[in-house]
């Protein structure tokens, strides 16, 4: 089981493509587990992730030959799109539910609150409201509000904050992580030209296709 340490900002964080000023002290985590690979390029996808006493923000830098985005509402098919995804798990050691966000190169997103073993019964989440959604903040390389893949087309970034405020309101839990806080985590990229060439940054020991798997996060400890 891999384990991410998000390290705490000791500036603003700008959400941009850029690693620089506070950037330049996350660690990387590299979506590099293609768990059901049979053929095809390996596309790489890496994130950065920063803390403060208010927000985590994540800087996502994904290589891309095939830019698609389409979706354009809110909790749409975004993972039809060519996406990235954070799943955590913030409270391990008592509620098993976990945070599902998932967003296209032109920041639409999907923000849900899930039930365990929500892939096998097709219930249990709650989607974040419109208004709750407005609280998030997320700045990528494509203007949109779509995207058609291009022959130019090489990578695209995307970041994102979400304030802790924000995140409280939406589970119903007190989330103000501090430094020794551990939750549990993964990273995806989705939405590529084969699921084959779909991938996670903690591995996920499934036979079937599932990122929809919170016993196969990994840890994500706070500076």
């Amino acid at each position: 089981m891999k384990t991410y340490t998000i390290a705490r900002a000791d500036a603003d964080v700008p959400l941009t493509g850029d690693v620089e000023g506070p950037w330049t002290a996350a660690d990387v985590a590299s979506i590099d587990e293609f768990n059901w690979y049979e053929s095809g390029p390996r596309p790489e996808t890496t994130v950065r992730g920063l803390y403060d006493d208010t927000s985590l923000s994540l800087q996502f830098l994904v290589e891309d030959d095939e830019i698609a985005s389409r979706t354009t509402e809110l909790n749409g098919p975004t993972y039809e799109d060519s996406c990235v995804e954070f799943f955590a798990t913030p409270d391990p050691g008592s509620n098993a539910r976990y945070l599902n966000f998932e967003a296209n190169p032109c920041g639409v997103f999907k923000m849900a609150w899930m039930e365990p073993g929500w892939s096998v019964r097709g219930i249990g989440r709650d989607l974040v409201s419109p208004e709750l959604a407005e609280a998030i903040t997320v700045a990528t390389s494509e203007p949109g509000p779509t995207r058609e893949p291009s022959a130019d087309d090489e990578s695209w970034w995307l970041a994102v904050r979400f304030p802790f405020e924000a995140l409280s309101a939406f589970t119903g839990l007190d989330l103000a992580p501090g430094s020794g806080d551990r939750w549990r985590a993964n990273f995806h990229r989705t939405g590529v030209a084969s699921r084959s060439q779909e991938a996670s940054w903690n591995p996920i020991g499934t036979a079937e296709k599932q990122f929809h798997s919170p016993g196969h996060f990994g840890w994500v400890d706070f500076e």
